[in-house]
């Protein structure tokens, strides 16, 4: 039975993690009507598809450009300020386009900047959160707080890309702008509102020297000497590689395999919504009662069975089963990773650690942003679906090799870490 200090300390945890979803959720609402607005935008003035390919691949070579100056600098900032600066830098980017729009025309150029803006405070954003949610969650209770951002994040997107649709049929993609840095300001208020219940030490002297290529050195280093976060990211990066796979082929598969318009592939999109939402409402649940240590390879053996059941459907209902269970898979895998990495990494290494990630991850949906979409027009688009699988269940193996490894940190950093404590 809780004492009274258990109640008020159980009290304060819900509100500042309450700040946190409610942010979380306002910010994915947002992201989802930002992808909707912009690239109905920039087709309506182009009326070229390839325009909206290059917008995707300018929002991933921002990260990869970006992501390795990001990382030293989120390791010295406040992790807070930074994510309620980046929703609100966006808020700020995104006003360029409807000062644009009243003078009657906008320059294609200045939709594929902004983007890159945006992509930038983005690739800020994540990895900041993943530190700023240690700030106010325990760490026995970092999986179930996850896989709650899990569902907000899941609901923001579902609720934003519906919201943007309607709005731009009904009226017009600046409409949508407007709303998003309404969406983006009113984030960024409510992050910057959130108080950290455990504050995180910083290293005054890493903040002094200024010395950044000496700093991401160190955090690479770092991260080759855990073999376990390693292990987690190359399972984390085929997750993700399947979920932009996924992405980028299912408008072709849903009118070239299956033949169901746009109503079928209206649906197969909210199958994977209520799979990503489901799953991450029951994850927390099932690995605290069964114990499933080796749930990231059990996840990848998952993923690869749900894409076959997808790619081999020849009706609607098969795809609807196959890919409600790719969303549970891949969200819970996802949200599994990140937790195992947050509870790997040391508090000094954050932001290096998880920029890495990001820039993996962005070096990942370049190749297939530029990549599937070429090979789709030569292949059947259910032979890159098994070429996918068979590389998702390559990942567990490579899980278990690396997990063989010694897992010790070498003593430089034993010293380091002892001085940022």
């Amino acid at each position: 039975m809780l004492t009274r200090r258990g109640r008020i300390e159980a009290v304060t945890l819900n509100k500042e993690f309450g700040k946190f979803i409610a942010a979380s959720l306002i910010s994915s609402t947002g992201a989802g009507m930002q992808f909707i607005g912009m690239s109905l935008l920039l087709f309506s003035m182009t009326q070229s598809v390839a325009s909206i390919g290059w917008l995707l691949v300018v929002h991933s070579i921002a990260g990869i450009v970006l992501s390795p100056v990001m990382g030293v600098l989120i390791d010295r900032w406040n992790f807070r300020n930074l994510c309620a600066a980046s929703d609100g830098l966006r808020a700020i980017a995104m006003c360029v386009i409807p000062l644009f729009a009243i003078q009657g025309d906008i320059p294609a150029g200045i939709i594929y900047a902004t983007e890159f803006i945006l992509a930038a405070f983005d690739r800020i954003h994540w990895p900041s959160s993943m530190g700023l949610i240690r700030m106010v969650v325990p760490q026995e209770q970092l999986l179930r707080a996850n896989a709650r951002l899990g569902i907000a994040n899941q609901l923001g997107m579902l609720i934003g890309s519906a919201a943007g649709g309607i709005l731009v049929a009904a009226f017009s993609a600046v409409i949508v702008i407007y709303i998003n840095i309404f969406t983006f300001a009113l984030s960024a208020l409510l992050t910057y509102m959130i108080v950290a219940l455990y504050p995180i030490k910083r290293s005054e002297e890493s903040a002094a020297t200024g010395r950044m290529r000496e700093d991401w050195a160190e955090g690479y280093r770092y991260m080759k000497s855990r073999p376990k976060v390693i292990s987690t990211a190359i399972i984390q990066i085929f997750g993700y590689m399947t979920l932009y796979v996924c992405n980028t082929l299912l408008p072709v598969f849903t009118e070239r395999e299956l033949k169901v318009g746009s109503t079928g592939f209206g649906y197969i999109e909210a199958a994977w919504a209520i799979g990503a939402i489901t799953g991450s409402y029951l994850l927390a649940t099932l690995l605290q009662r069964y114990k499933l240590v080796s749930f990231g390879r059990i996840s990848m053996v998952l993923i690869a069975g749900a894409l076959v059941l997808f790619l081999t459907s020849s009706g609607l209902i098969q795809a609807l089963i196959g890919y409600l269970l790719l969303g549970c898979f891949v969200v819970t895998n996802r949200i599994h990773n990140e937790t195992l990495i947050q509870l790997e990494i040391e508090q000094a290494f954050i932001g290096r650690v998880n920029s890495m990630m990001v820039m993996l991850i962005s070096y990942m949906s370049l190749f297939v942003y530029l990549g599937v979409g070429y090979l789709g027009d030569a292949i059947s688009i259910r032979w890159i679906y098994l070429l996918v699988a068979i590389l998702v269940l390559a990942a567990p193996i490579a899980d278990i090799a690396f997990s063989r490894r010694s897992k010790l940190i070498p003593a430089q950093y034993d010293e380091r870490i002892r001085r940022r404590a």
